[in-house]
């Protein structure tokens, strides 16, 4: 039997929510409407590889918070793609945001992402929270939101833990920083609360967002002067995602049965590299020679330490994130990951991210 077809309505997953309409251009995709999941109907998909099981979307209703960000906008803009979900709401703080016009969105302005009372009124008859905050405003906010959700009854809370696996061992054992302990304790309050039966929780770690590593200042790639950090040799295998590929995967996670994704964590990854590959690949799409610079991703935490002692409390994240993505103890690289969906949501190759990033500079 062929591959499975991409849907002729270029959505990002397999014949979604498009299964009903099943055009000439995908003849060879073999559909059927399988049985009720929890009174729901899904579809199952056959390849010559693995059965991909979609579903018809449970989660109707949806809010997110940081939808102004730099992943938040990406959520939200394929959100309204989809035309099952009938209302999206953003909740915001920020009077200067600009949000898409859209007949399903709603935009509800409340004080501060910490005012319980208004979260609670504005999440009223959602069934699922989507945390699109930064690194900063999410460990500081986690638990309001996590206690606005309760409040106000939403089914399913995906808390904002787009890095490093915060969980993984290599990375408690660095939790004296207090950049990976607020991390710890906002992943260990939504399990607590899961056990407890007063949310269902979906966390998707994810590891560097290549898309901004390449688009936005940091200590590793500098596009302008075409220099590159190579940090501990180049050597060690690490995986990452672009943003758009984090959006596709909660939208597949919208779609799917509640049993594969329901309290659990999931690494994901959308491609592997080494620094060195990324180097390679760096210059054969600007086709120029590109600076290397060599450190360890101990220096680089150092640095981040010192920083963090001066106040500066970017530089002090960056540097621990660095740290757990790059040094190649595994808080950062997950190789099942790669695999997780395989065929189902598309997936881009470096050089694909580094084009279409590098596209979007203007130099």
């Amino acid at each position: 039997m062929a591959p499975i077809a991409y849907c002729a309505h270029k959505c990002a997953y397999y014949k979604c929510y498009h299964a009903n309409k099943v055009s000439a251009a995908n003849t060879n995709t073999n559909i059927r409407y399988d049985n009720q999941v929890n009174n729901v109907q899904w579809v199952q998909l056959h390849s010559n590889r693995r059965a991909v099981y979609l579903v018809w979307y449970k989660y109707l209703r949806i809010a997110i918070a940081g939808a102004s960000g730099y992943l938040g906008r990406k959520i939200l803009d394929h959100l309204l793609t989809i035309p099952t979900v009938s209302r999206v709401t953003v909740l915001t703080h920020s009077p200067l945001a600009d949000f898409p016009s859209s007949p399903i969105l709603t935009v509800i302005s409340i004080p501060s992402y910490r005012a319980v009372a208004a979260l609670t009124l504005a999440l009223q008859g959602h069934e699922l929270l989507i945390s699109a905050l930064s690194h900063l405003s999410a460990d500081e906010t986690d638990e309001f939101l996590v206690a606005a959700v309760i409040a106000a009854g939403v089914r399913r809370y995906m808390p904002s833990e787009y890095t490093v696996d915060c969980m993984h061992p290599h990375a408690i054992a660095l939790s004296g920083s207090k950049v990976i302990a607020g991390k710890i304790a906002s992943a260990q309050r939504v399990q607590h609360s899961a056990e407890k039966g007063e949310i269902e929780y979906t966390t998707l770690v994810t590891g560097a967002f290549l898309d901004f590593w390449v688009e936005y200042p940091n200590p590793i790639i500098d596009t302008n002067a075409k220099t590159i950090t190579l940090l501990d040799g180049g050597e060690k295998k690490m995986t990452g995602v672009t943003t758009e590929f984090v959006a596709r995967c909660i939208g597949a996670i919208v779609a799917m049965p509640e049993e594969f994704t329901n309290n659990q964590r999931i690494r994901i990854a959308e491609i592997e590299y080494t620094g060195k590959a990324l180097l390679q690949t760096f210059e054969e799409v600007t086709n120029e020679k590109w600076t290397v610079v060599d450190r360890s991703t101990d220096e680089i935490l150092n640095g981040a330490v010192e920083a963090g002692g001066k106040g500066d409390k970017r530089e002090f994240y960056m540097g621990n994130i660095i740290k757990l993505n790059f040094d190649g103890e595994g808080a950062g690289y997950f190789e099942e990951g790669t695999k997780w969906l395989e065929g189902a949501v598309k997936r881009q190759s470096l050089t694909e991210i580094v084009e279409r990033s590098i596209s979007r500079l203007s130099w």
